[in-house]
This record gives C-alpha cells, sequence and structure tokens, in this order.
C-alpha cells in the first residue's frame, strides 16, 4: 500500500509541476491550449466528449470534478464519419452518439464507465437523411430523433439498450420543416422540439414511447425570431429557450404539460437591426442549467458567453458577457452544475468556466482555455460516471 501511496503522490506532484509550467507559459501568451495532459488519480470524474468538424475526430476528456480541469483520455481523439457536430448522451452515460453531417449517418460508442473511451457499436455507422444536425434523446424509451437538415426531415431509431446500435423506427423519416436543426425534448421525453433554421420556427411532435412514432402538435410549427439553432428544455420540463442567431436573441416558451403546446413567456423579439456584422453577437447554442435556475448562450458572432438568470421562464442577463475564444459554438455544464465549458472552432480550444452557485456568474478556470485535441471543435457533451 506504502508503495502504491507514493507512486500516486509521485503522479500528483508531477501534475502540480506541469500546470505551474502551463500557467506560466499562458503569462507568456503561450496558453494552456498548447498542452495536452495525461489524467491523474480522479475520484468519480465526468467525461467531457468534443466533436472535431475539420479532423473528423471526437476528443475524450476526464473531468476533475475539484477543479474542472480537462485531461485526456487514453486512445483520444477517436475517429467519427465526416464532419461531426451535434453529439447527444445517453442519460445512464453508457453510449455516445455522434451526428457526422457530411457523410449522413450517425457514429454510435459505447463509453468505458471507468475510463472514458470510446468503442463503436456493432453495425456503426448508421444511415439517416441528408445532412444530420442535432440529436434528442429519450432514455427511458431508448429512442433517438435526429433533424435531418438536408432532406428536411426527422429520422428516429430505437437503441439497442445493451449495445446502442440502432435500428429505425416504424414510419421513419419523419417529415419536418425546412432545414431542421436544433433538436430537444422535454425533461419526461414526451415532447421533441426541432428549431427549422429556414422558415423562423420550431415543430413540435409528441412522442409515442412504445413506437417512437411523431405526431406534429397541435399549432406546430411556433414562430420564432430570425434564424432559430440552438435549443434547450429545462430541466424541470416547464420552459423551452430558442437561440435566435440573426435576431441576437433567445425566445424563451412554456411547454403546456399535456400537450406539447408552446407559448411565449414574453414578446417575440424585433426584428435586428440592419447593421453590419460587428454589431450582431449572433447566439447559436443553448444550455440550462441542472437547477434550472440559469441558461448559458454562446454568442458565435461577439467571441463571447452569456449568462441569464431564469425567473418563471423569463430570462435576464446575469452580468456581461464572458469572453471565449474565437468562434465559440457548442456550450456544456457538467452534471453537478459547477462549470461551463464551451468549444472554440477557429481556436481549437475549449475554455472553461466555475459557476457561481448563488448568481449563475462566471469565473475562467485556471489554465483555460484547453486544447480540443483535434481541429474545428463544434459541439460538445458531458456525461457522469455513475
Amino acid at each position: 500500500m506504502k508503495t502504491i501511496f507514493a507512486a500516486r503522490m509521485a503522479k500528483r506532484t508531477a501534475l502540480a509541476a506541469m500546470l505551474a509550467i502551463g500557467i506560466a507559459l499562458a503569462g507568456c501568451g503561450m496558453g494552456m491550449a498548447t498542452m495536452t495532459m495525461p489524467a491523474p488519480q480522479i475520484n468519480h470524474p465526468d467525461f467531457a466528449f468534443v466533436a472535431n468538424t475539420n479532423s473528423n475526430t471526437v476528443s475524450a476528456f476526464e473531468i476533475d470534478p475539484n477543479s474542472g480541469m480537462l485531461f485526456s483520455v487514453t486512445g483520444s481523439p477517436f475517429n467519427s464519419g465526416s464532419a461531426p457536430e451535434f453529439m447527444a448522451a445517453d442519460a445512464a452515460g453508457k453510449f455516445l452518439f455522434v451526428a457526422n453531417s457530411n457523410s449522413s449517418n450517425i457514429s454510435a460508442f459505447a463509453i468505458d464507465g471507468a475510463t472514458g473511451a470510446l468503442t463503436p457499436a456493432p453495425g456503426s455507422p448508421f444511415a439517416t437523411g441528408g445532412s444530420p444536425r442535432g440529436i434528442a434523446i429519450v432514455s427511458s424509451a431508448n429512442l433517438l430523433f435526429v433533424a435531418d437538415s438536408g432532406s428536411n426531415q426527422i429520422s428516429g431509431f430505437q437503441i439497442d439498450p445493451a449495445t446502442g446500435a440502432l435500428s429505425a423506427v416504424a414510419g421513419s423519416p419523419f417529415a419536418g420543416g425546412p432545414s431542421p436543426i436544433g433538436a430537444a425534448t422535454d425533461a419526461l421525453g414526451k415532447f421533441l422540439y426541432i428549431t427549422n433554421l429556414s422558415a423562423n420556427t420550431v415543430s413540435a411532435f409528441s412522442i409515442d414511447t412504445q413506437s417512437g412514432m411523431l405526431t406534429p402538435i397541435n399549432g406546430s410549427p411556433f414562430a420564432t425570431g430570425s434564424t432559430p439553432i440552438g435549443v434547450a428544455a429545462d430541466p424541470n420540463g416547464k420552459f423551452l429557450y430558442v437561440g435566435n442567431h440573426m435576431n441576437d436573441t433567445v425566445s424563451p416558451f412554456n411547454i403546456d404539460p399535456l400537450n406539447g403546446t408552446l407559448t411565449e413567456v414574453s414578446a417575440l423579439p424585433a426584428p435586428a437591426l440592419n447593421c453590419s456584422s460587428t454589431c450582431h453577437v449572433n447566439p447559436l447554442r443553448v444550455a440550462v442549467h441542472p437547477t434550472s435556475k440559469f441558461a448559458y448562450v454562446a454568442d458565435v458572432g461577439a467571441n463571447t458567453l452569456s449568462a441569464f438568470s431564469i425567473d418563471n421562464g423569463a430570462l435576464s442577463p446575469v452580468a456581461s458577457p464572458v469572453a471565449t475564444g474565437q468562434h465559440p459554438f457548442g456550450v456544456a455544464l457538467d452534471p453537478a452544475g459547477k462549470f461551463v465549458y464551451v468549444v472554440n472552432k477557429l481556436d481549437n480550444s475549449i475554455s472553461a468556466f466555475s459557476v457561481n452557485a448563488m448568481t449563475g456568474a462566471l469565473t475562467p478556470l485556471p489554465g483555460s482555455p484547453f486544447s480540443s485535441n483535434g481541429s474545428g471543435p463544434d459541439g460538445i457533451v458531458i456525461t457522469s460516471r455513475l
């Protein structure tokens, strides 16, 4: 036991030295994004997965639950299909699904619960419609839905709970709106919401959890702001948030718990001013805090992350947006809501922040930004080791 303890202490001492060097380099303008560090001995880490669009890979990281630091998983990055962007994991953190927008398929992986390493599921990748983007999962029913933006359809799949392999549900693909892109379900998995990029709407469907069939909800599609992309439901299942890329706003909706109908929490935003690109923040993707108290939005046009407090569905800015890297895309929180991570597509980096549990305000983590270990990081998913 003394030998094991001494080895672990030596490993942690070496890690501390590496971190000190990295912070010193950051002061010289080099930054932690130039370094990739192996994982130390971490008790009960979460895992972060990053889709690298330009290098056709998925990077895997362990997250230290105390510091929020990222450490590369052995064997990472892992190969995916062409131009991976959106991803989703099941609630148990057993499987990761990656939409490959240029190869029109989904890569399915089993997640090693001890190491975070990815292994392709039998039969992976699985064919979808054209240019698959947003993925939503109903873990309780082993169902997966993906927005096929190139064919204006929604593909539905049954997930094999033992292997993660996908099989098409009856009736799939289902008709979608024009350029469907973002996907989310309510907390109970009863309803599916898809943003329609070119129609300024969000389509709503009820989900038959036995068959996987989708039925349009009365009144669907519902109007949003201009160019809706990101969409997220709060964990309490009461509200849906849509990022309006060209309105510089986020639309909050009430979700009717009985029929899934959407009603605006507040008036829809006015059209964006006709101005140069420099005056737009261009919200892209949205993430809601596990407590449903805060929401975070990646502003790709401003290279910032905006934080909002949630009051009965309405959003209020927490403080001024915080700086990220160049072109922030995907945004995700760890399961405990202590940290927020944003992938920066042009910097090939991940910006990391701690979350003030009382106010939702953000503070950059020491060592941030971290390298994405790939080119063109676009999406990020975080799972918990159960």
